[in-house]
């Protein structure tokens, strides 16, 4: 082809076609001699087509795809056609492996095509790269590599070995291979006149090989000169550098931010929520009413340290700050600095452990294991000062035990008659709102906190047992299907309610509990509620446990000078972990009347469903208090808002900000996934939207990006198993799949997740903790 056409041409032409046109132009790295066979062609003269291959190569070739349904307009089919590595030039094996190929279009065109080249050999790094974020358009150059030398691991999924990147245009990469692999970008992207690309790339004894270039089809996408984003990016480097100074009123040097750590954000509101949802969880939650908890329960007083802080859209959990809050209050003021900065460091060198950093590196509470996980902080820790930590520690979990959670129980159950006063008064929509949500902090999120703080000791005691031999796993699993919780009560009282019923009951519920614009349970009940059948899971199981352990325990209790016996120590387990759900329930009524109403009074301004999303509650909550327009004020609000999400969805960051440098460039984390149960099931994995039918869902293994209490309806449609992309050991879904006994992978990360979801076929081994994928 024409070189000076390529650029018009290339979208139209093949795979192999479109390597032959690129071949004639520029370009900083190697493309291999290729020969391409037409399927007319093979058919016909076999022989020569055979012939030609034999005369060009001297070594082993590749026989690869190249069908007319790979890459046409609008969309990609990359991977999903076999290609044959390392195929011998004799007759037999080249005809059949040729054969192959072809026979894996299915149904095969005159025109569709196999390509052979040489067989590439000392591959150092092989894997696909993306001009921009393939998911979003955002400005970044995603780079999806294999460090171990298989050319065809990325594509087909197969690889263990592959590491991901994200480099934001313009910034310099500091690898010999992505340097080299950057600058082709460049001028691939140049003679595609400046559409996405995908490309496949190998690197070997430094040099870059080309082995495909395609057009990558996004609806939308952003560039990183445009003005607004690149402000916005100084902002939040500007921000991350003032934030990560020492600050005389917390212990350690620096910070982290993370967007699963503590109150773990991605899994309650996700990566880029809209401004109503991002400023209810900060006003109900983060800003203020999680540090009074924490100093309640005999932490740290951190109040007035906002929790959250929002960085190009995303929420992101201040590290340093969440660490100050888990120290107990009476530990000395120098060891808690000490203990805060061994704390940082442990996540900076094992940055995988941030959706678990109360499992893996804080230490908050008395467990079992509480010698093992001191000796665990190394020498540069004083005997005396481990022995002042636990002291600390025990007095902190015996005020816990003594029975302070009770008032907080006591303070949600005054939330459910304060919901039906307000509700049911003559306030108007603004008055209504304001005093929903006053409440709904007061005696809904305060209390909550402080069950939530319980429930997370009660999950680490328990845990604790099974590492120390007090019981074993399977007692573990009896103990978890013993407690009754929301999530289970629902599954029952499907068998037994009335339609009418289960709306009074349960409408309140949202599958996004601080999203507006997700359906109510009482507005879609079709959707959400399912027709069971007796056999179906949701009845409680009773749990019993041997003299002999008992006292095993009671000894270890008597030994740490804990004041509880072992009977009210699995007591207080069984009801703080009811308490923390049922909490839960209560609270998020409060919290979805009041988006119910916040729905009606953009209604009668003027504003639909979509619009409010991008209100931020604090300019709904001033109207109270002010003569301002309240249409006015919501229409500045929402044009500010909804400017700030679509900017926002032109950054991507990693869910651990370390240094500021990866604001533009950053490696994804290599997660660790948290299982649930010690179950093993095979399934069909099916990835849940809005619109699913529930019909679709049963029998599927359900992949979802988080999950909070709204989506408790998922349990009752039939599904095997749940994967989700965000969320914790402890978290809301991890708790709900226990204790209906349900295999779950509770916060894959993102790389396993988007991965996983691809197969036909996935066997999850929560035993072995394994995942199992069939293409």
């Amino acid at each position: 082809m024409p070189s000076e056409n390529i650029a018009q041409g290339l979208s139209a032409l093949s795979k192999a076609e479109t390597l032959q046109a690129i071949k004639e132009r520029p370009l900083n790295a190697r493309i291999l001699d290729l020969v391409i066979i037409h399927y007319s062609e093979w058919l016909n003269m076999p022989e020569q087509c055979l012939t030609t291959v034999k005369s060009q190569f001297d070594s082993n070739v590749i026989v690869r795809s190249s069908s007319q349904q790979e890459d046409t307009a609008g969309s990609s089919l990359a991977g999903e056609f076999l290609s044959v590595l390392d195929v011998p030039l004799d007759s037999e094996s080249l005809t059949k492996q040729i054969n192959a190929v072809f026979a894996s279009f299915g149904k095969v065109a005159p025109d569709d095509q196999v390509f052979v080249q040489k067989m590439l050999t000392n591959v150092e790094v092989a894997g696909v790269a993306f001009s921009h974020d393939p998911n979003t358009g955002a400005p970044y150059t995603v780079i999806n590599a294999d460090l171990s030398g298989d050319t065809a691991s990325i594509t087909s999924g197969t690889g263990e070995e592959g590491h991901t990147w994200f480099i934001l245009h313009g910034t310099p990469a500091t690898l010999s291979w992505q340097i080299a692999l950057l600058e082709m970008m460049e001028q691939l992207s140049h003679y595609f006149e400046g559409s996405p690309i995908d490309v496949e790339f190998a690197f070997s004894e430094g040099q870059l090989y080309l082995l495909q270039a395609r057009p990558l089809w996004i609806s939308k996408t952003y560039a990183a000169s445009d003005p607004q984003l690149q402000l916005e990016l100084r902002c939040i480097e500007k921000k991350l550098n003032r934030l990560s100074q020492p600050h005389p009123y917390l212990h350690g040097k620096t910070t982290m931010y993370g967007v699963m750590p503590d109150w773990n954000p991605a899994e309650i509101i996700g990566i880029k929520p809209r401004a109503l949802a991002l400023s209810l969880y900060k006003e109900l939650v983060t800003d203020d009413v999680w540090a009074h908890q924490r100093a309640d329960y005999g932490y740290r007083d951190v109040v007035g340290f906002p929790l959250l802080t929002v960085l190009g859209g995303t929420p992101y959990i201040d590290v340093r700050t969440s660490f100050n809050s888990f120290i107990p209050a009476t530990l000395d003021s120098k060891l808690a600095d000490k203990l805060v900065n061994d704390y940082l460091q442990q996540l900076a060198a094992h940055p995988q452990s941030h959706d678990k950093v109360e499992f893996d590196i804080v230490i908050s509470c008395f467990t079992f294991d509480l010698d093992s996980k001191l000796d665990a902080l190394g020498h540069h820790f004083s005997r005396d000062e481990k022995a002042q930590l636990k002291a600390s520690l025990i007095k902190l979990s015996n005020r816990i035990f003594s029975g302070i959670w009770r008032d907080d129980l006591n303070k949600i159950e005054r939330l459910v008659d304060k919901q039906k006063t307000i509700v049911n008064s003559d306030l108007n929509k603004i008055d209504k709102i304001y005093w929903l949500l006053q409440d709904c902090k007061s005696f809904g999120t305060l209390p909550f906190a402080g069950l939530a703080r319980c429930g997370f000791i009660a999950v680490q005691l328990l845990n604790s047992m099974r590492s120390c031999g007090l019981l074993t796993e399977q007692e573990v699993e009896q103990f978890m299907l013993s407690i009754e919780t929301v999530s289970s009560q629902l599954v029952q009282d499907q068998k037994e309610l009335s339609m009418q019923a289960l709306i009074a009951k349960y409408g309140h519920l949202r599958p996004g509990t601080y999203d507006i614009d997700s359906a109510r349970y009482d507005e879609a009940p079709e959707r959400y509620f399912c027709e069971m059948n007796h056999e179906e899971k949701g009845q409680c199981v009773d749990f019993s446990i041997s003299l002999r352990s008992l006292n095993a325990i009671n000894e270890e209790l008597t030994k740490n000078q804990l004041e509880i016996d072992a009977v009210g120590l699995l007591n207080f387990i069984k009801e703080a972990i009811e308490a923390r759900e049922y909490a839960k329930f209560i609270f998020t009524k409060s919290l979805s009347d009041a988006i119910k109403i916040i729905e009606a009074l953009g209604n009668q301004l003027g504003f639909t469903r979509a619009e409010m999303a991008n209100v931020d509650i604090k300019d709904i909550l001033k109207l109270y208090s002010t003569s301002l327009s309240a249409k006015e004020s919501i229409k500045a609000s929402i044009h500010l808002g909804r400017n700030y999400h679509s900017l926002s969805q032109a950054i991507k960051l990693p869910a651990l900000i370390c240094d500021v440098s990866e604001v533009r460039l950053f490696q994804l984390l290599e997660d660790e996934p948290n299982f649930i149960t010690q179950l093993h099931v095979t399934g069909e994995p099916i990835v849940w939207h809005e619109q699913q039918s529930k019909a679709a869902l049963k029998g599927k293994i359900v992949f979802i990006d988080s999950a909070d209490p709204g989506y408790d309806w998922l349990f009752s449609t039939g599904i095997v198993a749940l994967v989700t992309q965000y969320g914790g050991r402890n978290s809301h879904m991890a708790i709900r799949a226990g204790e209906l006994g349900l295999p779950a992978i509770i916060g894959a990360g993102e790389k396993h997740f988007h991965s996983w979801k691809r197969y036909k076929m996935i066997t999850l081994d929560c035993l072995k903790q394994k995942v199992e994928c069939t293409q």
